[in-house]
């Protein structure tokens, strides 16, 4: 990667909410009212948040199957699919097949009801199901990436089918002593999946199909970039958690990378996980940061914290 371009000042922010050392909070989707739903890797909840009333956080479920909650991602209307594992982090484990998708159906929740949540289908082979991305809201179709096998399984949330969809070089785990961690978040735009690879320190695309096949060969658009999830903006501008160093990343869409937020030796940004974009008129441009407060690498080597959502203005973002 060439050297990246740091915004000076960063993107204004501002701590929504933080939750109490040690929480990693791992996922972020968000509702179509607003509402922030949150995944939680050192304990199998799911948490809800109101940008608006963040102090308040909701426990929406607890899950008793599982003991970390992973990737989560809305198919139909407040209709979420959640994954969950016997993830541990002391000592590592990545709880390779025990991974579950959990369907959680909102559709009632704002009304005082408790959430329908059943589990849809377990993930036999499945080594740390990590990044989810859907494929076909019609076929109910997910796309699940698995970052201690390197590979990309396909779910149908409809009949629990899966499989393993897609397998390259370049979604493995690098090998010891680097971080076992391969193909972290993916992305589906324009005809393409994108993904990062975290230990590999890769940004990749490759042409998918309607079915999620492939087709031609995978394009390695940026190298040396510590990846966790990323979110694309309007603009196909990639906004990218770099997790073991602390900051908020740009991929742009016409090449190149700038550093808009946090740094390597500040709790800022501490350990980012995952981010959303609000789908508010009043929060189109905000984008939600989760962090998990540095647990995997703490901050000058001992600095550590509690999760949080940070909300980062991006609205005069222009490079």
């Amino acid at each position: 990667m060439a050297e990246p371009l740091f915004l000076d000042p960063a993107l204004p922010s501002k701590v929504l909410h933080q939750f109490p050392f040690p929480t990693w909070i791992e996922n972020i989707a968000v509702r179509s009212n607003g509402d922030l739903l949150l995944t939680i890797l050192t304990t199998p909840e799911l948490y809800l948040i109101k940008p608006s009333n963040p102090d308040g956080p909701v426990l929406v479920h607890k899950f008793d199957e599982v003991s970390a909650l992973t990737g989560i991602i809305e198919i139909k209307e407040d209709v979420f699919y959640v994954g969950g594992g016997n993830f541990t982090l002391q000592p590592w484990s990545s709880g390779a097949d025990t991974y579950q998708v959990f369907e959680v159906d909102l559709t009632s929740f704002d009304k005082g009801s408790k959430p329908k949540v059943k589990r849809i289908a377990y993930l036999p082979g499945c080594g740390l199901a990590n990044g989810f991305e859907l494929l076909s809201k019609e076929d109910g179709t997910v796309l699940i990436a698995d970052s201690d096998a390197g590979v990309v399984w396909k779910l149908n949330v409809n009949d629990g089918k899966v499989e393993k969809l897609i397998d390259v070089e370049e979604m493995k785990s690098p090998p010891p002593p680097s971080m076992p961690m391969g193909v972290n978040g993916v992305k589906i735009r324009d005809g393409y999946l994108y993904w990062s690879n975290t230990g590999q320190q890769f940004f990749c695309r490759i042409k998918i199909d309607d079915e999620g096949k492939t087709s031609g060969s995978v394009e390695v658009l940026e190298r040396e970039i510590i990846v966790d999830d990323f979110v694309f903006d309007r603009k196909g501008n990639a906004w990218v958690t770099c997790h073991t160093v602390n900051t908020l990343g740009v991929v742009k869409a016409a090449g190149g990378v700038v550093i808009a937020g946090g740094s390597i030796d500040k709790l800022t940004l501490a350990g980012g996980t995952a981010c959303e974009f609000g789908r508010t008129t009043s929060d189109a441009d905000v984008l939600y940061f989760v962090t998990s407060g540095g647990m995997a690498a703490p901050v000058n080597g001992t600095e550590v914290e509690g999760g949080k959502v940070v909300a980062i203005d991006t609205a005069n973002f222009s490079h």
